[in-house]
């Protein structure tokens, strides 16, 4: 949408306006927010379940260092190239430490898997999908019982369709869907 947004000139220019420091707070704002989304998932699980924790910590461990291990691959040591980090997958892209012979393969992977969020999730679902625990350990005991989750007011509130939106698609199960 902004991209469109862009081809009109005055739009652009507004845009391009805006200071660094309030594009940096807004940044701060709204990954303070995706953070705090993310770990409120957690509230269903048992936070001091020793599987739980190690589950998080080992995730959120390896997000930060796998990246970083295939962003030194980004500029070449000789290079005066300035790249700012936002920049730095799409940089690691082209010469990462994954080589196939195929061309499009590498750079899908060198990509990936310099981005924080994927090796976090990717961390997070294996770990949480082979680690055994119980059901109320994992926090899926919440979602496995629909009346259950009628009945729960945070989850009613959380993931329910607003505006009654619901009663629209209510034969939307029949379909399977």
């Amino acid at each position: 949408m902004l991209l469109s947004v862009m081809q009109t000139g005055k739009v652009g220019g507004f845009i391009a306006s805006i200071p660094d420091v309030i594009v940096a707070g807004l940044l701060c704002f709204m990954w303070t927010m995706l953070t705090a989304l993310g770990l409120s998932n957690l509230r269903y699980s048992e936070a001091g379940s020793s599987r739980n924790i190690i589950i998080v910590g080992l995730s959120l461990f390896l997000s930060l260092s796998i990246p970083a291990y295939f962003q030194q691959y980004g500029i070449t040591p000789k290079s005066n190239l300035q790249v700012p980090s936002y920049f730095q997958p799409y940089v690691v892209a082209s010469h990462g430490p994954i080589r196939t012979n195929f061309g499009g393969l590498n750079y899908i992977l060198n990509t990936l898997l310099s981005l924080h969020m994927v090796i976090a999730f990717l961390v997070a679902v294996i770990l949480d999908n082979t680690v055994p625990g119980s059901r109320q350990e994992r926090g899926v005991y919440v979602w496995s019982d629909p009346e259950t989750a009628k009945r729960e007011p945070a989850v009613a509130k959380d993931y329910g369709l607003p505006f009654r939106v619901g009663k629209l698609f209510r034969w939307v199960k029949w379909v399977g869907l």
